[in-house]
């Protein structure tokens, strides 16, 4: 068993930040379906924002 806390984990933060936004939005319990659609959109989206700074870290002289 993994003793670090879930929340901690990129994608489980994504799909937080994805579950709150739609509740908000709908004032009710979210889509599950467009809630995983949204934390996979945020989660691809903070990979992407992640490997950039990377490349750019790597690269400058």
């Amino acid at each position: 068993m993994n003793d670090e806390v879930p929340l901690d984990d990129l994608f489980h933060g994504c799909a937080l930040r994805a579950f709150v936004e739609q509740a908000e939005r709908t004032q009710s319990w979210p889509d599950p379906e467009e809630t995983r659609r949204l934390a996979y959109r945020y989660y691809e989206e903070a990979l992407a924002t992640s490997r950039r700074r990377d490349c750019d870290t790597q690269i400058a002289p």
